[in-house]
């Protein structure tokens, strides 16, 4: 019996040290679980971040690209429209009554001295323009005003109503711009 009770001894002494080292084992694992787990959300958590963030430079950037297209298709629709006054402009212009287009081609004639210059007008224009000029020098294919020249063509002065309203727009266009746009 003796014999019996060293064997239930180490049998109990096994058991305790077995039912020990389950423990052990048990708390290890719950360790390295918690752990894995704790691991795990910090993973998560970054990611989550990184991505919130990558999300957000996107919808930046694709704010940014559709404001740009608004843009451009704003100052599209500002330009046409600034052409569409342009045009019409021109138009009013061409439409002149006679003794404002007789008035203003005066106007236009009057810093040149004209006797070594030569002057072209338009077919409309025509007989009125060689009646004030010494040296006519025929027409062109311009909606009013008149282009000065020197008799050996080296200077040129173009004052047609194009070339004016061109150069006037051009230097007011912000100004033109600011009051139909605001």
């Amino acid at each position: 019996m003796a014999l019996d009770a060293v064997v239930e001894d180490i049998l109990a002494t096994s058991k305790s040290k077995v039912a020990q080292i389950n423990a052990e084992a048990e708390q290890e694992v719950a360790r390295i679980l918690s752990e894995a787990r704790e691991r795990a959300a910090e993973i998560k958590s970054r990611k989550e971040a990184e991505a919130k963030h990558d999300i957000e430079a996107l919808v930046r950037r694709e704010m940014s690209s559709a404001n740009l297209e608004l843009k451009r298709a704003e100052l599209n629709v500002h330009k046409e429209l600034l052409e569409q006054v342009r045009t019409k402009f021109l138009d009013a212009v061409a439409k002149l009554p006679k003794d404002k287009n007789e008035a203003l081609i005066k106007k236009l004639l009057e810093p040149y001295d004209l006797k070594d210059m030569k002057v072209y007008s338009n077919k409309r224009d025509q007989a009125f323009v060689s009646s004030l000029v010494p040296n006519y020098g025929g027409t062109l294919d311009i909606i009013g005003g008149v282009v000065v020249e020197s008799k050996d063509g080296s200077v040129r002065f173009d004052l047609s109503y194009e070339t004016l309203a061109r150069d006037i727009f051009n230097a007011k266009v912000k100004e033109v711009s600011k009051l139909l746009f605001g």
